[in-house]
């Protein structure tokens, strides 16, 4: 038999009716909210991530930047005494075998030699110190190189320091 308190507590009136579909509004609204959290929170992970990831490869970069520039006085030195030739052979190819190890290890860390000789200048990448007349050689294109520039991926590492042929100058007349 079913009592008068308990036919109370299972009655659903229209006011009972309403309440819970109120609530459930309220929750539904609640978990929309707590999704649009949710995808906000990841796309800002996904910023820090990226944004993580882009100074990592930056301090890469200039890592490797900072320990090869004061590399490239010593290749440069090793090119001179080249240059400068040995009487003693054995510490000529010393010198040289020396020198092909630095321009291994220089190209392994991600460096590379500007290739200038006979190319146009461009002062991106140039760094005219002369100018001259050379006989048959448009002007403004690099007749000697004075010093090699190097390039560590797409930037520049150092201006390769050139001479420039002069078209209709004086020798020795700054480059303009």
């Amino acid at each position: 038999m079913v009592t008068s308190e308990e036919q109370m507590e299972t009655y659903e009136g229209p006011q009972t009716v309403h309440a819970g579909e109120a609530e459930a509004e309220r929750l539904r609204r609640e978990l929309e909210e707590e999704r649009q959290r949710m995808l906000r929170l990841r796309a800002d992970f996904e910023n820090v991530r990226r944004r993580a990831a882009r100074e990592q490869e930056n301090a890469s970069r200039e890592g490797r930047r900072a320990a090869l520039f004061p590399l490239l006085p010593v290749l440069d030195m090793l090119e001179h005494a080249l240059e400068a030739g040995s009487s003693d052979t054995e510490f000529y190819r010393g010198v040289a075998a020396t020198r092909e190890l630095f321009l291994a290890a220089l190209r392994e860390a991600g460096a590379e030699p500007i290739e200038s000789l006979g190319r146009p200048f461009d002062p991106a990448v140039h760094e005219a110190v002369a100018t001259m007349r050379s006989a048959g050689v448009p002007g403004g294109t690099v007749v000697r190189e004075v010093r090699r520039g190097w390039r560590l991926g797409d930037e520049l590492l150092r201006p390769t320091q050139v001479v420039v042929a002069a078209a209709g100058r004086e020798a020795g007349e700054p480059w303009q």
